[in-house]
């Protein structure tokens, strides 16, 4: 998968996780989604966590994670997808 096609799975991710926020934040506020396709598929503690369950899940290492809060926040590497 090139360069772009991250960008874009990234920024497809992103938009999908503000749609949800707000059905999400009261129950999961502080913690980490990992992301694939648009989708959360688990909420974790910590981003290392998180991290290790991506990789773990997806060998083509194509997923982002976000902090669940109404703060906007760069999370630097973990913000991008991992490649």
């Amino acid at each position: 998968m090139d360069d772009e096609r991250l960008r874009q799975e990234v920024d497809a991710n992103y938009d999908a996780f503000q749609c949800m926020l707000a059905g999400i934040l009261a129950s999961h506020r502080d913690q980490f989604a990992l992301m694939r396709d648009r989708a959360v598929i688990d909420y974790f503690d910590k981003p290392g966590e998180a991290y290790r369950e991506g990789i773990s899940r997806f060998p083509d290492e194509r997923f982002s994670i976000q902090e669940v809060t109404d703060e906007p926040i760069d999370l630097g590497f973990f913000s991008h997808v991992a490649h």
